[in-house]
């Protein structure tokens, strides 16, 4: 037998391979056809025909509240406390079902794919003990088969998926793209936000049965009976839960150690640790887990592990460890935005660096997605170059800058270029996935590109000087408290903060990075500035450490961080690598402050984003919010978007009243669209979107009074 040589796919004519596993039992010879075929788009996909969450609210009476769930379904929620379950059902018996039932798929929408085809969600595995497979051609079924190598992994799966009495048709990338051909695999890369989606359903293979996987699953499935996950980032019990209030944080899970042990196997099985898995499993409503011949559906383990995350005070520390960041990736839009998926593909295994962007393109918004080249010729820090400039041409956001880091940049490679391709550490985990900080106040940015030197030209505001920096953090509470006391004020009572306000209270809100329920608005599990002031000036105060200070503050710190002051007097934290010297600036369109490093002639080297009192929301771009006005963070969505609140009459306010009327011909409108935050500025004219609040143009902060600088990053 010859090996089998491909034949080129015809770009003009969709051209799709696909694997025609033939029949067999499990130790036959594995046979397939290799065909192709063109994808296409449906012409008529099913049409869903429900009111919008947002219209369906208004039929609710006080109370209830809707939402749509991980499956597309909307859930109706009962009024807190009020003792009435949730329900698929609209608590009004007169509405009409068409308003808010998901309409379902049968055989004969035409949103199928001819010939309907499954697609393979798999682990590669090693490249050891490898296997053969026959490659025979239907045209000519006397003719000797060619054969092809794949890994034992594929092998597997394809011993347990074939049937013994029909072909089954298939998508396997391993199979179906040629792995030897760079320019194949770049265009079949752009196109996998297509192939899962159009699939019958998506396969995942996690491995054969072992290590009590049955029990796991079971277990899994039964979990996620009892609870539901909705968009808006909620959870609770389930229409018709048998075990009530499982989802909640506290409450016990009769689970014996052989169970969580069965748990936390399945987590570390290989398909979990990988990248490019992730969006084939949610790219696609369809999805079915298999594990040997045991299956479950994606959307119970996704619900079930979303909901087990939130109970961290009952995980095992083993799972608690593992399912902490890797929930992150479960969270892809809407309930999460990119950064979210960036800081879970610096957690995962990849073989090629390039796949912590290429891997995730399926999820990113195809705004993004069509302003990055597939290539895999590219040097790595180019290919995370392109995702910092399609942010700032789609966007006019700069935020990618938040993943740089002095300690793990490229070597030689310009500093504004993040590199994912290292562990996430430091300050990054704790507040740059949640989008809940404004410093740039919804700017929009302004960059250019120099070249040839691959300098970032950004404009901003340089605010203060660093003057001080802090030992290592790393450490729980109790382990650091002599640096904490040692920065603490020296007279928490009376000691007055640069921007106003007592010093103790700035300095909480640092150790905590802002995790206070003093902005948010609705319910919030975190303490208040005050509680958190009082209980550290106590034990600032006092010979012995009371429980509760090291309860409240033992979420704080994160490994290689260190508090820093300015001359100005601004108070801060941020990841290890920072010194004496270097800056604290405001970038148009960055929404956490960065530290820059003066390299001369205008020109500055990026250190890495910071959290510091008193910058955090626009201060440096406005002029001061005046009494009885202040900033909260009402979370929409998954946005904490800035809202100001009277605290006279309790006047919530989404503009900013520092700031006038919009523009003639702008209005602020409603937006669904899940990459987009909920409420965006629209052109009337032109029908042109943006984020950005166009108040806060470079011009129109200047005319305010505010100096701002070109800066050239390096």
């Amino acid at each position: 037998m010859a090996p089998y040589i491909y034949t080129d796919l015809q770009a003009a004519a969709s051209d799709l391979r696909l694997v025609a596993l033939q029949p067999g039992s499990y130790n036959d010879i594995l046979e397939c056809n290799i065909i192709h075929c063109p994808l296409l788009e449906p012409e008529a996909a099913v049409k869903d025909e429900r009111l919008p969450v947002s219209e369906l609210q208004k039929t609710l009476s006080d109370g209830w509240t809707v939402d749509q769930t991980l499956d597309g379904r909307y859930l109706f929620m009962s009024p807190r406390n009020s003792g009435i379950p949730n329900s698929w059902q609209h608590p009004d018996a007169n509405c009409d079902p068409k308003a808010y039932d998901l309409p379902k798929r049968s055989a004969d929408d035409t949103g199928w794919h001819v010939p309907p085809y499954e697609a393979l969600s798999y682990s590669w595995g090693t490249a050891d003990n490898e296997e053969y497979i026959h490659i025979t051609d239907p045209a000519d079924p006397l003719q000797t088969p060619s054969w092809l190598r794949i890994r034992a992994n594929l092998v597997s799966a394809l011993r347990h998926l074939r049937y013994p009495d029909r072909q089954r048709l298939l998508w396997v990338d391993a199979i179906s793209i040629n792995q030897t051909d760079d320019g194949e695999r770049g265009r079949e890369v752009k196109r996998m936000s297509q192939i899962y989606p159009l699939s019958d359903k998506v396969i995942i293979w996690l491995g054969p049965e072992s290590e009590d996987s049955k029990l796991a699953l079971e277990t899994l499935q039964y979990f996620s009976e009892q609870v539901e996950y909705i968009i808006s980032h909620r959870w609770g019990d389930a229409p018709n839960a048998q075990e009530r209030d499982w989802w909640r944080d506290g409450h016990t899970l009769p689970y014996e150690k052989k169970t969580w042990e069965s748990i936390d196997s399945l987590l570390h099985r290989s398909w979990f640790e990988r990248v490019w898995v992730l969006q084939e499993a949610l790219s696609c409503n369809r999805v079915q887990l298999q594990c040997g011949r045991d299956t479950i559906s994606w959307v119970s383990v996704r619900k079930a592990l979303l909901v087990l995350r939130q109970k961290a005070s009952i995980l095992p520390p083993e799972i608690r460890g593992r399912l902490l960041p890797y929930a992150r990736g479960l969270m892809a839009p809407p309930l999460a935005s990119s950064e979210h998926l960036l800081l879970w593909t610096r957690n995962q295994q990849c073989s090629d660096p390039k796949d912590r962007i290429y891997g995730i393109l399926g999820l990113l918004d195809p705004r993004i997605v069509a302003k990055i080249e597939v290539d895999y010729s590219f040097p790595v820090w180019k290919v995370y170059s392109q995702l910092v400039l399609a942010e700032k041409e789609v966007y006019q956001k700069l935020n990618m800058l938040n993943h740089c880091n002095i300690l793990t940049r490229f070597e030689g490679c310009p500093s504004w270029v993040p590199n994912w391709s290292q562990p996430v550490e430091g300050a990054n985990t704790g507040y740059l996935s949640i989008r809940r900080f404004y410093a740039s106040a919804r700017s929009s940015a302004v960059a250019k590109l120099i070249k040839p030197a691959y300098h970032l030209q950004v404009v901003g505001r340089r605010v203060s000087t660093i003057c001080r920096v802090g030992r290592n953090l790393t450490g729980t509470f109790t382990e650091v408290i002599d640096e904490i006391f040692e920065w603490a004020p020296k007279e928490p009572r009376s000691n007055i903060y640069v921007s106003g306000g007592l010093s103790i209270d700035a300095y909480v809100e640092v150790l905590v990075r802002g995790r206070t329920s003093d902005r948010a608005q609705g319910d919030n599990p975190c303490p208040s500035i005050g509680r958190l002031s009082q209980l550290l000036t106590q034990a600032i105060t006092s010979t012995e450490l009371d429980d509760e200070v090291a309860r409240e503050f033992k979420d704080c710190f994160f490994m290689n961080e260190c508090l820093f002051t300015t001359r100005e007097g601004y108070l801060g934290v941020s990841a290890k690598g920072l010194r004496e010297g270097d800056e604290v600036s405001v970038i148009l369109g960055c929404d956490f402050p960065m530290i820059l490093r003066p390299r001369g002639s205008n020109q500055y080297e990026v250190v890495g984003p910071c959290f510091v009192y008193g910058l955090m929301l626009g201060e440096a771009l406005k002029p001061p919010l005046e009494p009885p006005w202040k900033d909260v963070l009402p979370v929409t969505r998954g946005w904490a978007l800035s809202y100001f609140l009277n605290s006279q009459t309790g006047e919530l306010l989404k503009s900013d009243p520092r700031l006038g009327l919009l523009p003639t011909g702008v209005e602020e409108v409603t937006m669904l669209d899940p990459f987009l935050p909920p409420f965006v500025f629209k052109n009337k004219e032109s029908g042109h979107i943006s984020m950005n609040d166009p108040r806060m143009s470079a011009e129109a902060i200047k005319q305010r009074g505010t100096v701002l600088e070109t800066l050239e990053l390096i």
